[in-house]
């Protein structure tokens, strides 16, 4: 009797095992039923047979469970049934886990590179609907996650090192994005200094000056021909009113890219600041030969021309001249500025474009001047333009 109970149980326990591992195999020929033929129920089948497999003490230990289960997913994230639409992004990450388990239980298993590459493609694609979403934040925790998925199997992914950098920078992310900025530079993903100028943007909007400016000179030391480097040391140095650090760059800059127009025209205003006005008309000249329609080249060179005049205008004030052959002088010299700047700024106001913030400044120079020459039917179309 008790060998008779002892081949019972056996033979029960074997009956119980053999029908979980059907269960395995009957999701399995489901889905590929599915594939081709492409009906729903089928899907749903391959879904309740393997969910039941995971939950069994036997089945839910072999890879193959798993497996299968990350392909039914994996298409009932595809499918465009309204059954499993709404859970896209749900079933394409318990699909993801899925393989991700079974390469857990057997790293080797005969179909672990497919695992692999389609847990790491998963996590991508959630990445990229995250980010489609404008949805940043999640967006960067699935393309961490699949940079993850390559560590696992001591691969370096790259492309995930470059989309977290995205997202984060899109998020505003500014830890992250100076994290994975950094490691593209170290991976040797910068060909030609873009990721340093994107690295020296985030630092300087995070607020952190200082290392902003050695990044900047460490990318301007490996990339000593990306103009944008250059070009963003230059700005610090103009936004800040570092005119004798500014023309010394501009000098380099204009050397490396001698028909960049802005160079030339920023030349102008150094110049200018430095009170060398016949090297700050040269430079705005060279910028409107090179762009001849660049209006505010224009406007500044009319402006300084102005300028040079109302500082001859004060200086006589100042001293109360009562000599009438010096104010006289110096008045037909002033006036002779004022006629160099005239067609210059009514040129500029021909070019600008009628939302420019400088048109007021604009009409007030040309206002000024009309008055100053006597030129009133010019000076009233002016002013009413000047009118609220």
């Amino acid at each position: 009797m008790k060998r008779i109970f002892l081949i019972a149980m056996i033979a029960g326990f074997s009956t119980q095992v053999v029908a979980q591992q059907n269960k395995v195999v009957s999701a399995n020929n489901y889905l590929n039923m599915y594939l081709k033929d492409k009906g729903i129920d089928q899907l749903k089948k391959a879904q309740m047979y393997i969910d039941e497999a995971i939950l069994n003490d036997k089945t839910m230990l072999k890879p193959k469970t798993w497996y299968y289960r990350g392909n039914v997913y994996w298409s009932m994230s595809e499918s465009k049934d309204s059954v499993f639409i709404e859970g896209g992004a749900n079933h394409m990450l318990t699909a993801i886990e899925s393989y991700k388990k079974a390469l857990e239980l057997e790293p080797g298993y005969e179909n672990g590179e497919e695992s692999y590459q389609k847990a790491l493609i998963g996590y991508k694609n959630l990445g990229i609907m995250s980010f489609n979403k404008n949805d940043f934040e999640g967006a960067l925790n699935y393309f961490e996650r699949a940079y993850e998925m390559g560590l696992l199997k001591g691969v370096t992914d790259t492309s995930s090192v470059e989309n977290s950098s995205i997202a984060a920078i899109r998020g505003k992310n500014y830890e992250k994005a100076d994290k994975y900025l950094r490691q593209m530079i170290g991976y040797k993903m910068d060909k030609d200094g873009a990721r340093y100028l994107q690295l020296v943007r985030i630092q300087a909007d995070k607020g952190d000056t200082v290392t902003s400016m050695k990044t900047l000179a460490e990318g301007r030391e490996v990339f000593p021909a990306y103009q944008k480097l250059l070009t963003e040391e230059l700005n610090y140095y103009l936004q800040r009113g570092k005119s004798a650090e500014a023309e010394k760059l501009l000098v380099l800059a204009i050397e490396k890219d001698p028909t960049n127009h802005l160079f030339h025209y920023a030349a102008g205003t150094i110049y200018e600041d430095l009170g060398n006005h016949e090297n700050a008309i040269a430079a705005y000249k060279k910028s409107i030969e090179l762009k001849p329609d660049f209006w505010e080249a224009y406007f500044n060179m009319g402006a300084l021309y102005n300028n040079k005049a109302g500082i001859m205008l004060r200086e006589m004030e100042d001293r109360k001249e009562k000599n009438t052959t010096i104010i006289d002088e110096t008045t037909i010299r002033a006036d002779a500025e004022l006629k160099k700047a005239l067609p210059l700024l009514e040129k500029a106001l021909e070019l600008a474009p009628a939302e420019s913030p400088d048109l007021p400044a604009l009409y007030k120079s040309l206002k000024s001047i009309y008055a100053k020459l006597s030129m009133m039917e010019k000076y009233d179309e002016v002013n009413k333009l000047l009118k609220p």
